[in-house]
């Protein structure tokens, strides 16, 4: 199940984790191939920057999202009339 509107679950932050790992992933190897395969702090400060950014932006997406997918809208709560018909 999605998590509500302004809500996270632990799928979310798994998730999230994936993204950032998969962003760091990549923006290592072009940053390695770029600066001719050298390690330093310089090669690994925009690999962090750029893995920290997708996984908040990733995040944000999800906390903004309610459980039917719709962005920037709450959920939509059914409640039940007296002769037994939903009403939203």
């Amino acid at each position: 199940m999605r998590s509500n509107f302004l809500r996270l679950n632990s799928r979310d932050l798994f998730k999230g984790f994936i993204v950032t790992v998969i962003c760091a992933f990549i923006t290592g190897v072009y940053q390695l191939i770029a600066n001719g395969f050298t390690f330093n702090w310089i090669t690994l400060k925009p690999v962090v920057i750029a893995a920290l950014g997708s996984g908040i932006s990733y995040l944000t997406k999800n906390l903004l999202t309610n459980s039917d997918g719709e962005f920037m809208t709450w959920d939509k709560r059914k409640i039940a009339s007296q002769d037994g018909k939903e009403i939203l």
